[in-house]
C-alpha cells in the first residue's frame, strides 16, 4: 500500500510537470515529495539490491556539511544522495551541485517541449553552475545552505572520469575544484559555524553492476586558514577520497590479466591459479576497503568477472582456463564515453591505478601463482 501510494503521488506530480511544460499549469514542487520519490526510484533503479553503504558512521546526520565525491557515471548524484538518505533515514536532506548544461547534448524527447532533463533535475534538488564561467550568484545558494545548517554534494574532480581513473584531469581541468572556498565563505564572520567536509567514493563492480558508497571521516577547515591552506586541504581531500575506493574481484582479475599481457604473454591462465592469486592479493590488503563478496563468494565473483570480460571479447573462456586477447587488452581507446565499453579491463585497472599498494599486491600474487 505504501509503495502504491508513492507511485500515485509521483505519477500525479509528473502529470503536473507535463502541464507546466505545456504552459497550462504552475511549476510543481518535487522537493516536498522526496519520501515518495525515494520509494519510486528504489523500485525502478533497484537501489536496495545494487547499492551498499560502508562506513556509515562517518556520515553526518545533521548540521552543515559538504559531501565530496568522485564522479564516473551520470547517476552518481542520485546514487550518492540515496546513500546519504539511507544512512540518515531521510532525516537529512541535501542538495547536489550539477553543471547547468549537463544534458545539453541530448535530443529527442529528453530535451523537448514536453521535457527538459536539466530543468527537471533542478526541480529534484540540483543546484546549477556553469563550467568554466561560474558566477557568484551560482555559488551563493551553496554558501547559504551551509549557513542554514544544511548540506550539499559536489564533485571536486569537476567532471566525470571517462577512462576510469579516479580523478581525470584533462584540457581545461588541471586541479581540483574549490571545496574549501565555499566552506571558507560560509564560515566567514561565523565563529560558531563549523562545516564538515565529508570525503566519499562510489565504486561499481563492473561485472555485477553493484555499487558501494564508502564514507570517510570528516575533515574541517580552520577559520583562520589562508588561501594556501585552503588549497592544501583541497588537494589532500582528493587523496582521502581516493583511499575510499573499494577493491573488488573484477579489479584484481583485470590487473592480473593486464599485467600478463603487458609482459607479452598470451598463453592461457588457469582459472584455479587465478582464483588463488585473487585470494593472495586480498590477503595483502588488510587496510583497504574490500568488497565483502570478494571474501564470502570469491569464486562466484571470479566466474562473473571472467564471463563479463569474455562477453566483452577481451578473453576467450575455456572450461578451466582463459586466454587473453593481448592486442585487445592493451589497446588504448579514445578518451571519451566509449572507453569503458571498448576496453573494460583497462578501465577497471585505471580505477585502482592510484593505489600503489594494491598494484604491488596484484603483481606479487600474479608472480607467486604463475599467472604473470
Amino acid at each position: 500500500m505504501r509503495e502504491l501510494r508513492a507511485w500515485l503521488i509521483v505519477a500525479w506530480r509528473l502529470v503536473r510537470y507535463l502541464s507546466y511544460r505545456l504552459g497550462i499549469g504552475a511549476r510543481p514542487n518535487f522537493l516536498e515529495i522526496y519520501p515518495e520519490l525515494i520509494v519510486f526510484f528504489d523500485r525502478i533503479l533497484k537501489w536496495p539490491k545494487r547499492l551498499r553503504v560502508e562506513c556509515a558512521e562517518h556520515c553526518p546526520r545533521s548540521g552543515p556539511a559538504v559531501f565530496a565525491g568522485n564522479h564516473f557515471a551520470k547517476d552518481d548524484p542520485f546514487m550518492m544522495y540515496r546513500a546519504i538518505h539511507r544512512v540518515c533515514e531521510g532525516a537529512y536532506f541535501v542538495r547536489y551541485m550539477m553543471r547547468d548544461d549537463f544534458f545539453a547534448g541530448l535530443g529527442g524527447i529528453l530535451k523537448s517541449r514536453f521535457l527538459d532533463l536539466d530543468g527537471l533535475l533542478r526541480l529534484l534538488g540540483a543546484l546549477p553552475i556553469s563550467r568554466g564561467r561560474v558566477q557568484l550568484k551560482q555559488l551563493k545558494p551553496f554558501i547559504a545552505l551551509l549557513r542554514e545548517q544544511a548540506g550539499f554534494l559536489m564533485y571536486p574532480g569537476r567532471s566525470r572520469s571517462r577512462t576510469g581513473v579516479f580523478i581525470e584531469y584533462r584540457e581545461g581541468i588541471e586541479e581540483p575544484g574549490g571545496v574549501t572556498f565555499l566552506v571558507a565563505q560560509a564560515q566567514r564572520n561565523r565563529p560558531d559555524l563549523r562545516v564538515a567536509i565529508v570525503p566519499m567514493a562510489r565504486t561499481q563492480n563492473m561485472a555485477t553492476k553493484k555499487s558501494a558508497v564508502v564514507f570517510g571521516p570528516p575533515v574541517y577547515l580552520p577559520h583562520d586558514a589562508d588561501r594556501a591552506a585552503q588549497r592544501e586541504l583541497d588537494f589532500r581531500l582528493i587523496g582521502l577520497m581516493g583511499d575510499l575506493v573499494e577493491i573488488n574481484v573484477t579489479h584484481i582479475v583485470a590487473g592480473t590479466v593486464y599485467l600478463h599481457c603487458l609482459h607479452g604473454r598470451g598463453e592461457a591462465l588457469r582459472i584455479d591459479a587465478l582464483d588463488q592469486a585473487v585470494g593472495s592479493a586480498i590477503e595483502q590488503l588488510p587496510d583497504r576497503h574490500i568488497d565483502p563478496a570478494a571474501l564470502s563468494d570469491r569464486r562466484g565473483q571470479l566466474e562473473a568477472t571472467v564471463d563479463y570480460f569474455a562477453n566483452s571479447h577481451l578473453i576467450v573462456r575455456c572450461s578451466d582456463s582463459i586466454t587473453p586477447i593481448v592486442d585487445a587488452v592493451l589497446v588504448s581507446p579514445p578518451h571519451d564515453t566509449t572507453y569503458r565499453s571498448a576496453n573494460p579491463i583497462k578501465y577497471a585497472v585505471n580505477q585502482i591505478l592510484h593505489l600503489s599498494d594494491v598494484v604491488d599486491a596484484i603483481e606479487r600474487a600474479a608472480s607467486l601463482y604463475g599467472v604473470r
